[in-house]
């Protein structure tokens, strides 16, 4: 008889009862959970490549979508947030304002949520300009990149373990700094580069409501 943390497992991962299972032109003939906390889950397959050779797969799952928010207000500034990031050996980094936000939730809620935590910020206009998938050949996370505009201020109410500096620059810098390889954080990246495509395109620009001050 199944217990309920196994059940919970499969309704997860929508684990099937019968194996193996095709994945693509993949085989997976197993999964096992090797390890979990209440951000991700890590598991174990023993599988056939799609060539037909066995191997074995691990996954790292992610319990949450990676939200990343690229805030600018009417002058044409952004903001950038400064902090240490412990799986790079504390290497100090600045990025757009991100978080996490959970699978199950509305992600323009997460997203709007980060912004007022870590920026102090509120938003009128909301559009999502990127998706993404992370480390696709290891993890599951996938990414949403915004953009902000229409702004306000409120207090920030930083995570209890974050330490953060925010830097407030112009847009153009920002991308700049991106450019310079300045900027190494891959939602950034990404999200910058995209912003400053559209901004270029006269009627994406527009579409966007960008702010006079950063269109070409």
């Amino acid at each position: 008889m199944e217990t309920e943390q196994e059940r919970d497992q499969k309704h997860f991962f929508n684990l099937p009862d019968n194996w193996p299972q095709a994945v693509g032109e993949w085989r997976e003939r197993d999964r096992e959970v090797v390890y979990e906390n209440a951000w991700i889950r890590v598991t174990h397959s023993p599988v056939h490549n799609p060539n037909g050779g066995e191997g074995i797969y691990g996954v790292v799952h992610f319990k949450n979508l990676a939200i990343g928010i690229i805030p600018v207000d009417s002058e044409g500034y952004t903001y950038l947030v400064g902090q240490e990031r412990f799986p790079l050996g504390g290497k100090y980094t600045w990025e757009i304002i991100e978080g996490g936000g959970p699978l199950d939730h509305d992600p323009l809620g997460s997203a709007q949520r980060e912004l007022q935590e870590e920026a102090g910020l509120a938003a009128q206009h909301w559009h999502l300009i990127q998706k993404m998938d992370l480390s696709n050949s290891a993890t599951t996370e996938q990414a949403l990149i915004y953009l902000a505009t229409g702004l306000s201020e409120l207090p920030a109410t930083p995570e209890a373990s974050e330490k953060l500096t925010i830097r407030k620059v112009p847009l153009t810098t920002a991308i700049q700094w991106v450019l310079e390889g300045s900027i190494e954080d891959s939602l950034s990246v990404a999200g910058l580069l995209r912003l400053e495509y559209l901004r270029r395109e006269k009627s994406q620009a527009e579409a966007l409501a960008l702010p006079p001050a950063i269109r070409p």
